[in-house]
């Protein structure tokens, strides 16, 4: 009461005050988020049992907190996907999934897919979570606060029962899930022919239209083509045959006439294949004074290099269809991972993993025009293909 009674008295209580005025909407002058990477780093040469780390680069102040995410948050083999305002760590040697809030990095929920699954790729439909699998048969789903998972079969044109899908990603309401189809009873695990893609109905659980690549063992994870570019919002998916280095990255066209659009760029013409794929597609806006002001819209490409003591950031340009023939990093380099932080100026943030320990452990380095920084450490060598996002 004494409180009630004072603050009335500081703002003069009274039957004569004048009524307040309108809200002010507090956000209209409020700075814009700050940008920020987040990185996980597997554990010392991958090992079994040992967690990785989460940490964040401040892409304005160049700061890194390191280990930055909760406790066993990350695993021996993370990879990285955000999806709206949070974060999915797929755990692929440890069987699970962990979902964390992307702003203050809380953990929200750690999920299991189940003994032997493999997870590689996740995809999210509300409170589902549909993850692909290399271990079983093909994809599993899973959901928010439960501990059941349901698994769907996608082994139609795989014989030993595994189609080893390594990605899954949600375009409308159809899931596209890109499988090697390997012969498992092989130690080498050869590809038995051509990659599939599975365009998935998630209600019916079903294969609604089966996609056969142009290529044989499709990796990594599949990539949407952003807004802007030509042919904007297909997918595309790299691909190898380790046993002939042949494949490339190819563009995948969506919708009831899905269908696999060719190679953008060959292995040959990249020097490898292709481990990571990012885009960075800004709308054109000129001309300005009388002198088109032109951005290139481009097709980034981490590519291990021939001898595999490396890797190298190539560029691919959407305007010609031609490949920049230098890479964007220096030759000291060892580019493992690239993400495009949001902006208009492109500025990237990649993951130097050296191949030799005499190297040290590397960390995370910025390229933006005229800005290419010194690598900061993140308290793991960051060897992730794709344990990489910037917001």
């Amino acid at each position: 009461m004494k409180k009630i009674i004072a603050l009335c008295i500081l703002a003069a209580c009274g039957d004569n005050i004048d009524p307040p005025g309108p809200p002010v909407d507090s956000s209209l002058d409020a700075a814009p988020p700050a940008v920020r990477a987040v990185v996980v780093t597997p554990s010392n040469n991958f090992t079994p049992g040992q967690p990785g780390i989460l940490s964040v680069l401040d892409m304005q102040t160049r700061q890194v907190t390191i280990g930055a995410g909760p406790a066993m948050a990350v695993g021996s083999d993370p990879v990285l996907r955000k999806y709206g305002n949070e974060l999915f760590i797929v755990n692929r040697a440890e069987n699970n999934i962990t979902i964390l809030d992307a702003g203050d990095l809380h953990l929200v929920e750690q999920i299991g897919t189940g003994a032997g699954t493999n997870p590689q790729d996740v995809a999210v439909i509300g409170s589902k979570l549909y993850v692909a699998t290399f271990g079983n048969k093909g994809m599993v789903e899973l959901t928010r606060g439960s501990t059941a998972t349901i698994e769907f079969d996608l082994i139609v044109d795989d014989p030993d029962g595994k189609p080893n899908c390594h990605s899954v990603y949600l375009v409308n309401d159809d899931l596209y899930v890109s499988c090697g189809l390997l012969d498992d009873t092989n130690a080498q695990l050869p590809p038995r022919g051509a990659g599939r893609i599975y365009v998935v109905d998630p209600v019916t659980r079903m294969i609604t239209r089966s996609i056969t690549l142009d290529n044989a063992n499709p990796i990594g994870l599949l990539e949407q083509i952003t807004e802007h570019a030509p042919n904007a919002g297909d997918l595309v998916i790299p691909s190898v045959n380790f046993a002939t280095g042949a494949g490339c990255i190819e563009r995948v066209t969506v919708g009831a006439n899905a269908a696999s659009a060719g190679c953008m760029v060959t292995n040959a013409q990249l020097g490898n294949f292709a481990s990571r794929v990012g885009f960075y597609t800004p709308q054109f806006t000129g001309p300005v004074t009388g002198s088109a002001i032109v951005i290139p819209q481009v097709m980034y490409a981490v590519v291990p290099k021939p001898t595999f003591d490396g890797s190298n950031l190539r560029r691919w340009y959407f305007s010609d269809m031609t490949l920049d023939p230098s890479p964007v990093n220096a030759t000291t380099h060892s580019i493992v991972d690239v993400a495009v932080c949001p902006g208009a100026d492109g500025e990237l943030v990649m993951s130097d993993a050296p191949a030799s320990p005499a190297a040290g452990a590397g960390g995370l380095r910025v390229f933006a025009p005229n800005d290419t920084s010194a690598p900061l450490p993140v308290g793991l060598k960051p060897a992730s293909s794709h344990g990489l996002v910037c917001y």
